[in-house]
């Protein structure tokens, strides 16, 4: 099986992706592209499959064929490395909880601060994201991880490794108004993080492809 996956030259949506492929052992083609690349790509048909249009990287490449969204390549991958449950119930709570973190957390809370509309809009976003609705959502998912230090059920899942990417992006400082200690407050969350930190696969990556990991 021959696997390619475009992104740009940071971790993104498309870590997740990565690094189910990394844990697994599964040896992939990790292209990094700039925006200039990423819209050739688009205006050249290798983003809009079956005619449709609008759709960017990261791109997966299976022996040929195209996936999109980064949530169904991440599926894709955590299925194929055995980081998916097989039980259907778990499956569906896998899906829950990775829907929570990409879009009530990433898409809903966070991203709408990249887009303020001013410097003052901002910082006061930023400053309600760290003080009151960032700790709310980590408190859901820290009562998660009591039971067994995972997300679903007592084994690795995607859904860890989207949390583990989300706690990156925010531990490593890139939103400025938003510290780690909105994620250091939480022992079961931070725990997590510290676990896939240590595995020696991910541990490898990070210190090739992320030289700033770990920040705990």
């Amino acid at each position: 099986m021959q696997i390619k996956l475009t992104y740009f030259n940071i971790q993104g949506p498309a870590e997740p992706t990565r690094l189910a492929l990394v844990i697994a052992g599964l040896p992939f083609e990790d292209v990094r592209v700039d925006r200039d690349a990423m819209l050739a790509m688009r205006a050249s048909g290798q983003l809009s499959p079956e005619g449709c249009a609008g759709f960017q990287v990261p791109l997966l490449e299976v022996d040929g064929k195209v996936l999109l969204q980064s949530g169904a390549q991440a599926t894709y991958c955590a299925k194929l490395g055995g980081l998916y449950p097989t039980d259907p119930w778990l499956a569906a709570k896998c899906d829950e909880v990775t829907q929570f973190i990409m879009q009530d957390i990433r898409e809903r809370l966070i991203a709408p601060s990249m887009r303020a509309p001013d410097e003052e809009t901002k910082v006061a976003m930023r400053k309600a994201l760290q003080e009151t609705t960032l700790p709310e959502k980590f408190a859901i998912l820290e009562k998660l991880l009591a039971a067994s230090g995972h997300l679903v059920g007592d084994t690795l899942t995607i859904a860890d490794l989207h949390l583990y990417v989300l706690c990156n992006w925010i531990g490593m400082g890139t939103l400025d108004g938003i510290t780690k200690d909105v994620i250091l407050q939480f022992p079961n969350v931070t725990a997590l993080v510290k676990k896939i930190n240590e595995i020696e696969l991910v541990k490898a990556w990070n210190a090739e492809k992320n030289p700033k990991l770990p920040w705990c």
